[in-house]
């Protein structure tokens, strides 16, 4: 029997809607196998060239993205993928999902799970750190400490700032920092610090780790005083608080880590 054209139309606009009624069945509320997954998760933010991506311990470590069930806990029996979206073949994964580096530059990654994609990642791939070296020089080093009657604006902070080379002097760029505090100043508080190292939010959390970016210099991190818990001398005359930098790769610290900084720190009236 030959179908006319109105009737060929009529069967096409059945198959159309079939198909669309099948896909709005599908329940896209959740991956197959898992309610959810993380982002990717990476052992150094950085990679450096000719290397592959390792730990804080200078341990060769994988990229990996994790599976979730509803109850929010682990599932590590469900496989995961992680690509390299880059034409310009910067960076590759092994089967084993470790990140080598072949190009310095940047290089996009993004892993995937029960069928759902993580968001993507830029990864500096980057020459081998050498050198730890303080950031560049402020005109004034000293933190000074305001001495208010009001405690929420008696904050003193003073940035940190260090710097990472790499072989001909080339800055490198996604190597952690990690601060502590070797010598403070005295405490009214049993249970509360002084002095801190914290980020540069309102008020700084308390946050000892920095990375290095497209200019080698880590600088986001900062040396915070309370002032209304400072005792002793400090308070009549200045003193000051000493931090150590660290920066290491392959678990061998670079060229001049430990660096020694010294923050002088002086009590300020403020009158108004």
């Amino acid at each position: 029997m030959r179908l006319t054209e109105r009737t060929r139309r009529r069967i096409v606009a059945c198959f159309v809607g079939c198909a669309i009624v099948a896909v709005a069945c599908l329940d896209m509320s959740a991956p197959s196998g898992a309610a959810s997954i993380s982002l990717l998760q990476l052992p150094s933010p950085s990679v450096v060239r000719g290397d592959t991506m390792r730990d804080s311990a200078g341990n060769v470590a994988p990229v990996t993205v994790t599976s979730f069930n509803v109850q929010g806990e682990p599932i590590p029996t469900i496989p995961f993928e992680t690509f390299v979206l880059d034409t310009m073949l910067r960076a590759h994964f092994t089967v084993t999902h470790l990140l080598i580096g072949d190009k310095l530059g940047n290089v996009t990654i993004v892993g995937q799970a029960s069928g759902v994609q993580t968001l993507t990642v830029n990864v500096p791939v980057t020459v081998r750190p050498t050198t730890l070296l303080p950031g560049p020089k402020q005109p004034d080093d000293t933190l000074r400490a305001p001495a208010t009657g009001d405690s929420a604006t008696s904050i003193g902070i003073k940035a940190l700032s260090t710097q990472v080379k790499g072989a001909g002097d080339t800055t490198v760029q996604g190597v952690i920092v990690r601060y502590r505090i070797t010598r403070t100043l005295p405490s009214s508080s049993s249970t509360i610090a002084a002095v801190y190292i914290g980020d540069k939010s309102s008020p700084p959390k308390p946050m000892k780790a920095d990375t290095t970016g497209t200019d080698g210099v880590a600088n986001s991190r900062q040396v915070v005083v309370l002032t209304p818990l400072l005792t002793g001398p400090v308070l009549q005359q200045p003193d000051s608080v000493v931090v150590e930098a660290t920066a290491s790769y392959k678990g061998v610290p670079l060229t001049g880590s430990p660096l020694k900084i010294v923050v002088p720190v002086k009590v300020t009236i403020a009158i108004r």
